[in-house]
């Protein structure tokens, strides 16, 4: 029988929540490089989430999700969030890894920076990433009760049997 083991991203393997930093490099980032385009629209997101509200938090991921984000922010932004590493969590999961459990990363993060950001600081083999996406015009959050279902619709779970470590912060996780 495989030895499997989940982490959290937010507040467990980092400890920030990076959906909020990623708003903010995106606003700075598009502004000093002269991306003026994703600058504005990025702003006007955020003017209707968080000053007039009138766009939820969902459909504020899902628009920003759907940006046309150069491929080299996620990777400046994979490096910014490296100094937020919670090294004893990245120790358990390198440490988990090398003992053949196989591994999880689900997150309520944007899987387009996830993915990338796993890539540059994770030195393990094999780990599936599962993020927020976008499928289907549809926001499919990786948040909560959704988490279980897409490590079962992605066959890491069985849904009939458990695993057996979970590293979390949330309690809608547990």
């Amino acid at each position: 029988m495989d030895k499997k083991a989940v982490f959290d991203f937010d507040q467990t393997l980092i400890n920030v929540n990076s959906f909020t930093k990623w708003v903010a490099f995106l606003l700075s980032k598009s502004f000093e490089s002269g991306d003026y385009k994703l600058f504005y629209k990025v702003s006007i997101f955020f003017f209707r989430r968080k000053i007039i509200k009138t766009l939820s938090h969902q459909n504020f991921k899902k628009a920003l999700i759907e940006l046309d984000v150069k491929q080299d922010y996620y990777e400046l932004f994979a490096i910014e969030l490296s100094e937020y590493i919670n090294q004893e969590v990245l120790n358990h999961l390198i440490e988990l890894n090398q003992n053949n459990y196989k591994i999880a990363i689900s997150s309520a993060a944007p899987e387009n920076y996830l993915k990338e950001f796993v890539k540059k600081n994770i030195p393990t083999k094999e780990i599936l990433v599962i993020g927020t996406i976008v499928e289907n015009n549809v926001l499919n959050d990786n948040f909560g009760e959704r988490k279980v279902v897409n490590l079962v619709k992605k066959g890491f779970l069985n849904p009939k049997k458990e695993f057996d470590i979970l590293f979390t912060d949330s309690y809608d996780d547990f």
